[in-house]
């Protein structure tokens, strides 16, 4: 069992509960959403993280019934979703969770104090390698796993567009472009434009895969600390607080170089992907500096009202605080005796 210390504090529910029905739930609405998260069956995968989140609590002295229940419950599910309907699909999904998850297992087990963001992006670089090994060892590795994402995206878009054509061939919707013409271009244009994403989803897997799985070991890892009385790595700290190795910004150089530069073309889409992974991590950092900023009412009113009227711009504003902060270290720059 780890230090006192380490056991995170009581939290609320309030914030876990939004995530789980925004990463539970979006993928169930025929959205364009739905037509590019990797893996559809989120359940499945927020699951098999808590499992392990049991069973490492149980390798250091936790309930193993709470384990038990939970490695079951996954099983059960993982079968139904993938063992029944087995294709290039599932066989990817389900070996994509288990290599995620064992890796995040033994990364929490060798490394027990780590925090959970460098655990987490440790788990994922392991994990990516190995599966990039995978993929590179077989033949046509690379292109039978872009291939069957994107007959998956293409089946999952196909559904929603079967459901939006149903919607905008009603009379209802009929009568409501009758005096809107405009109305009825703008859902053509829509579309179009979802017809469009699978193939451009299908270029960016590393990118979404990443992501997606951050976000089920991050909700697993709060629930678990809120189902269970024995921890297994040190508390969340607060956003405000949100922070990382600035060596990280490597990732975001490399990433740039080998995406915007000619001699790199070839390499274009990896330079997107890591583009675009360490972009996020480090808009997540700039929203951790903004929220310490906003601890006067006033900047969090602005911010929020901001965040309303120009979501793109607040994003971009973040991304730039974020990486800046590398250098410059905002919150302790202000928090510095002068």
């Amino acid at each position: 069992m780890e230090a006192a210390n380490t056991r995170p504090a009581p939290k609320g529910w309030k914030s876990v509960i939004i995530g789980l029905l925004a990463f539970l739930g979006l993928p169930m609405i025929p959205t364009a959403f739905k037509s590019f998260i990797p893996i559809s069956e989120t359940m499945v995968l927020l699951m098999a993280s808590l499992a392990i989140c049991a069973i490492v609590g149980w390798w250091k002295g936790g309930n193993a019934i709470f384990a038990i229940l939970w490695v079951g419950l996954t099983a059960w599910m993982g079968w139904t979703s993938y063992g029944l309907h087995q294709n290039s699909y599932t066989v990817l999904a389900a070996g994509w969770i288990l290599l995620l998850v064992t890796t995040f297992g033994i990364v929490s087990l060798t490394v027990p104090k780590l925090p959970f963001f460098n655990r987490s992006l440790s788990t994922l670089g392991i994990a990516m390698g190995i599966a990039t090994m995978i993929m590179v060892a077989k033949p046509n590795g690379v292109d039978h796993v872009r291939y069957a994402m994107e007959r998956e995206f293409e089946r999952r878009t196909e559904q929603t567009l079967n459901w939006f054509h149903g919607v905008t061939s009603s009379y209802e919707w009929r009568q409501a472009v009758k005096d809107r013409p405009a109305l009825d271009n703008m859902a053509k244009e829509s579309a179009a434009q979802l017809a469009e994403i699978p193939r451009r989803a299908a270029s960016l897997i590393p990118f979404l895969i990443a992501i997606e799985s951050l976000l089920a070991l991050t909700l697993a890892w709060a629930l678990y600390h809120r189902l269970t009385d024995a921890p297994i790595g040190p508390a969340f700290g607060a956003i405000k607080d949100f922070r990382f190795n600035d060596q990280l910004v490597w990732g975001l150089a490399v990433g740039a170089t080998i995406f915007f530069l000619e001699p790199f073309q070839d390499g274009k889409t990896i330079g997107l992907n890591l583009l675009l992974f360490f972009g996020a991590i480090y808009l997540l950092r700039g929203v951790g500096v903004l929220a310490w900023a906003a601890r006067g009412r006033g900047i969090a009113i602005g911010l929020v009202i901001l965040t309303a009227i120009v979501p793109l711009l607040v994003c971009a504003l973040a991304l730039g605080v974020g990486v800046g902060d590398t250098w410059m270290d905002w919150r302790k720059r202000v928090q510095s005796p002068t």
